[in-house]
């Protein structure tokens, strides 16, 4: 380290050391379920309904096919495999617009029979217990959150559990290893202010380093979800007539999104939905993390209940500005990225390296806002199946299994995402807050209680320290730059459906435990 670097990194530890006593008032409830897992009240009371994440990739085998996916049922335990079912009176999609409007032009759609625990009689053993149809790529017959069944479009039909195909689409549906990765218990620690990084880095409070290079635990490790993977020829979605008659404009991006739905009559177990619905929208995602991290719980809810195309109106004041290379007070993409390499996270063991690094160019304050509203996930169908889930601009392209999306999501943030630092602290970000749209890291206006101590680092907005380090440590540090790679807890398969196979019964081979702890 050069004799300025170790100046400006004495600077800052010791202002951040001079405040060990300062306490930040955390608002009561502000925990991350992550992904989104458990991400809002009511949909707590509905996990076959909840959708944890949203997938779309290429084939990597086949580049002339996109596979669709989407988990739910989060934290399904394996030694009650059969509790878990999708649910036979709620509408699951897929939507697709691939004009840019945040409208659907385009729906694949899944509906079930039976459970798990009461095998259908077209599914006997050991095939599945539930009968799966999905129709689509097709033309939805509405638009927006209240939706109807299709009834024209490719289709396929037959048990879960089983790979069905059929008109020129293939498609899974079964119990599967949950494929999200997190450290979600130091992730709400450092929330609570009881810890302050995901790893021990001099007086920032964190996890210890281990001897395999490891300091993170998988929460999600051991537990397996419900997944739905479908696969569709890529003429299906772009370039071509479907079905339907409806031609798709030529468009290389696509915005995709998961919604599950419900008839306002809910039934009992052993009675059939309306087939006509209409089914009421109870669940959307696109983005991993998106309501978990940038929402409040008050709204989310009525995100829930709501479509891409409103939410600029809705949400987008929720999303910080973005630095820039060229503001006129010094808190630039340069002096950030300056910043964390003097507090010792832009390289190992102490953080993982800058993804995006000083030199990359913004000028535009409402990048974040850009990327993330509407809340949908963006795919360039003429990317290379093999590209590593970031696109040349360091952002996100679509969405594969083993994608580590809360790397990615972390490192943009701690590089991108403005913070209003105490006014005459010398650090970037300090000028007044005027109109700016920025994280909390004013420690200095806001009063500890008196006894108590929190830390070092005592931002009112805990999202500062939980970027800050740009990884969770959940891979052996040898990995930690391979974005590609989340380390998850089990092998995907190496073709269709990829997603991993489901935990075993406990004590039989494979047993991991929930989660493995290093």
């Amino acid at each position: 380290m050069t004799h300025l670097g170790q100046i400006r990194r004495g600077m800052v530890m010791g202002f951040f050391v001079a405040l060990l006593a300062i306490l930040v008032a955390i608002p009561g409830g502000v925990f991350l379920q992550a992904a989104d897992h458990r991400d809002a009240p009511l949909i707590d009371e509905d996990p076959s309904a909840d959708i944890n994440d949203v997938f779309v990739f290429l084939n990597p085998n086949d580049p002339t096919k996109v596979i669709f996916a989407m988990t739910v049922n989060g934290f399904a335990v394996p030694a009650v495999r059969s509790s878990y079912s999708f649910a036979p009176e709620a509408l699951y999609q897929f939507k697709i617009d691939n004009t840019g409007d945040a409208r659907e032009k385009l729906v694949i759609q899944a509906t079930f029979d039976g459970f798990e625990s009461l095998r259908d009689p077209r599914c006997p053993a050991p095939a599945g217990g539930q009968f799966v149809t999905i129709i689509g790529p097709t033309k939805p017959v509405n638009v927006g959150a209240d939706n109807q069944l299709v009834k024209k479009g490719p289709k396929v039909e037959g048990c879960t559990n089983t790979v069905l195909s059929g008109d020129g689409i293939r498609a899974f549906a079964a119990l599967s290893d949950d494929p999200f990765v997190v450290d979600i218990g130091q992730f709400n620690r450092i929330l609570g202010g009881t810890q302050d990084v995901f790893r021990q880095n001099g007086a920032f409070r964190g996890r210890p380093l281990h001897a395999d290079g490891t300091s993170g635990v998988n929460g999600f490790g051991g537990f397996n979800v419900s997944g739905l993977v479908v696969e569709v020829p890529l003429a299906m979605i772009q370039g071509s007539a479907n079905r339907a008659g409806t031609y798709l404009a030529n468009n290389t991006t696509i915005g995709v999104w998961g919604t599950t739905g419900r008839t306002k009559m809910r039934k009992r177990h052993d009675e059939r939905e309306n087939d006509n619905g209409p089914f009421i929208q109870v669940q959307r995602m696109g983005h991993q993390l998106f309501k978990t991290v940038f929402l409040p719980t008050a709204v989310k809810d009525a995100f829930n209940a709501s479509t891409p195309a409103e939410d600029a109106r809705r949400v987008a004041q929720f999303i910080p500005d973005a630095l820039t290379s060229n503001d006129p007070n010094g808190n630039t993409i340069a002096a950030r990225a300056a910043l964390i390499t003097a507090l010792g996270f832009n390289g190992l063991p102490g953080g993982a390296p800058l993804l995006l690094g000083p030199t990359f160019t913004n000028t535009d304050k409402e990048l974040l806002r850009h990327v993330l509203i509407p809340d949908v996930l963006r795919f360039n169908l003429a990317a290379p199946a093999t590209d590593v889930g970031v696109a040349s601009n360091g952002l996100q392209n679509g969405r594969r299994f083993g994608d580590d999306v809360v790397d990615i999501l972390l490192r943009l943030a701690r590089e991108l995402a403005d913070v209003k630092f105490p006014d005459g602290s010398g650090l970037p970000g300090s000028n007044a807050l005027g109109n700016r749209r920025a994280l909390d890291c004013d420690f200095v206006r806001t009063p500890p209680p008196a006894g108590v101590d929190r830390g070092p680092v005592p931002c009112p907005d805990r999202r500062v320290l939980a970027v800050i380090q740009g990884t969770d440590f959940i891979e052996p540090d040898a990995f930690v730059t391979d974005v590609s790679n989340s380390g998850n807890d089990r092998d995907f398969r190496a073709d269709f459906p990829f997603i991993g196979t489901p935990h075993p019964l406990p004590g039989e081979p494979g047993t991991v435990g929930f989660p493995p702890q290093q």
